[in-house]
């Protein structure tokens, strides 16, 4: 039988080295996912939840988990660490509107800016109330921060007392609530210049309500 002719040591080396390559590359392939954003994987981020009406979307609804309407405080409030994870945010929805369409997301601290349109529309506190409970429930986070809602042109005094009542449900569930719109109220109506219907903010306004929760945001995924 005839030998076979043996290779050559520079042969064999560099067989080996492209066998070497082609695992790497193929290890590679396997473990890349090219839809993972390096804000979702950062262990230092702290990611948002949103939950409101269009003072959160602005005069769009939020989509894909983004801000595109002009009018919300959420660009104001985003920056590192705090990245926006998602929510649900469409203009004149009701808190019985968001309790439907929510869906759970995961973050680190949910949001929610819910009444204005509930107040417009005469809808009793307590099925407000049941709403909001509802909508912390279903979103399933547990760092939750509740907002004010801001000043009505219309019905100021009703815009105070449901704020009263918000704020005695976030103390009874262990939410932090925060009013981020004090430098924007004047009595019970807004600052003159601070809106542009007697509903809606400023940008201007709307930022700096942003950079009020974000403290609070921060603050409660601190564990404060």
């Amino acid at each position: 039988m005839p030998s076979r002719p043996r290779r050559s040591r520079s042969q064999s080396a560099r067989r080996l080295c492209a066998v070497v390559l082609l695992v790497l590359l193929f290890s590679a392939a396997c473990t890349a996912d090219p839809d993972v954003q390096a804000d979702d994987t950062d262990p230092g981020n702290v990611v948002l939840v949103v939950v409101g009406d269009s003072l959160t979307a602005g005069f769009e609804p939020l989509t894909d988990g983004e801000v595109r309407g002009e009018g919300s405080w959420v660009p104001g409030a985003l920056g590192d660490p705090l990245v926006l994870g998602g929510g649900w945010a469409v203009p004149g929805a009701t808190t019985g509107d968001m309790r439907s369409g929510v869906t759970p997301v995961d973050g680190d601290v949910l949001v929610v800016m819910a009444g204005t349109n509930d107040i417009a529309q005469g809808i009793d506190w307590e099925a407000s109330r049941d709403n909001v409970l509802t909508i912390t429930r279903t979103m399933r986070i547990g760092a939750v921060v509740v907002s004010a809602i801001p000043p009505s042109a219309n019905q100021a005094e009703v815009a105070t007392a449901y704020n009263e009542r918000l704020r005695l449900v976030a103390t009874e569930q262990g939410w932090t609530f925060v009013d981020p719109w004090e430098t924007a109220r004047e009595g019970e109506g807004w600052v003159p210049g601070a809106s542009v219907d007697g509903t809606h903010p400023t940008q201007e306004v709307a930022d700096e309500v942003g950079r009020t929760l974000r403290a609070a945001v921060l603050a409660r995924a601190a564990g404060g």
